[in-house]
């Protein structure tokens, strides 16, 4: 996942992995890249879902740029960025 800082990447990334969710109090940046597995089983065929959840801050962009060669994904951002 990328995305700008702060817009709920590593958020959504819980919910879906781990169905929880930290609220805004108890979440920090993340730092660098996080990584979590997760397996679904769409029409009886089953898939492992290796998913990279990136640090959003500008400083850790040219550390992240080599885990997107032949990345499928969704980019977040923030609503007003695209006004």
């Amino acid at each position: 996942m990328i995305g700008d800082s702060g817009v709920g990447k590593s958020s959504i990334l819980l919910r879906f992995t781990d169905d929880d969710f930290l609220p805004i109090e108890e979440s920090a940046p993340t730092i660098g890249v996080d990584f979590k597995v997760k397996f679904v089983e769409i029409e009886e065929k089953k898939y492992k879902l290796a998913i990279w959840d990136t640090a959003g801050q500008e400083r850790f962009r040219t550390l992240t740029s080599s885990y997107y060669r032949g990345a499928q994904g969704i980019i977040m951002g923030k609503l007003q960025q695209f006004t």
